[in-house]
């Protein structure tokens, strides 16, 4: 006479399926809650917004004009001083050698003036500024309240 066994040893497909299906919910939820790592583009363009803050706080507390000024390999900071522009000390930031940074021209523009300026009342003018890495752009607009956005 052979004694039959209730118990069975191990797992079934079913219960093995549930468990690996709770670990991918978890495993989802904690991917998504990691910060994003922002791009190259997205740090220099940070970098760029907060100098031209910069320039506006700069002016208004100075009581003079303070500008940003394109160079080939990317901007510095300027003050008007004896009617000419005049680079301010430690203000040159060299871009990546990925990142192509181009100003819109105007109709009007003079050679010697600045992309961005701010007066001493904080009211920062200025024409589009575009940065481009590979296919990715974005595009800084002045508005005419002197305020700056950013397009993507």
């Amino acid at each position: 006479m052979k004694l039959s066994s209730s118990s069975q040893s191990g797992m079934s497909l079913v219960e093995v399926l549930v468990a690996l299906f709770i670990l991918a919910l978890a495993s989802a939820a904690i991917v998504m809650t990691l910060p994003r790592q922002p791009s190259g583009l997205d740090r220099e363009l940070a970098r760029l917004e907060d100098a031209i803050e910069r320039i506006s706080d700069e002016a208004i507390s100075s009581g003079e004009l303070r500008a940003i000024h394109l160079t080939a390999q990317g901007y510095q900071s300027q003050s008007w001083a004896n009617g000419d522009w005049v680079a301010m000390a430690r203000s040159n930031h060299r871009l990546p050698s990925s990142i192509q940074l181009a100003v819109r021209k105007g109709r009007d523009d003079r050679k010697d003036w600045p992309a961005i300026v701010a007066d001493p009342t904080g009211m920062v003018s200025g024409r589009p500024l575009t940065l481009r890495e590979g296919t990715a752009v974005r595009t800084i607009n002045v508005s005419a309240a002197g305020q700056f956005r950013v397009e993507r």
